[in-house]
């Protein structure tokens, strides 16, 4: 059985393959914006986190947002004292 060439991407919207794939590349996308709109990142951390996130999707966007939630965290409680 010869595979066609338009039928590459056949696979992708069988099963959840296609929603994976949004999910992805939504977590990514919002990573980049909140990364981007940060005030408190020098502009060498943006490049170097997008790089990340861009080159690992998944675990660069996870990544990133967990350290600019404890980042966030640790502003509040310095705030507290």
């Amino acid at each position: 059985m010869l595979r066609r060439e338009w039928d590459v991407f056949g696979n992708l919207v069988v099963g959840g393959h296609l929603a994976a794939l949004v999910v992805v590349m939504l977590l990514a996308l919002g990573a980049l914006v909140v990364l981007w709109r940060d005030r408190t990142r020098s502009q060498l951390a943006k490049v170097v986190w997008t790089v990340v996130v861009i080159a690992l999707p998944v675990l660069g966007a996870l990544g990133f947002l967990l350290n600019w939630a404890l980042g966030r965290l640790a502003d509040r409680l310095n705030r507290a004292r």
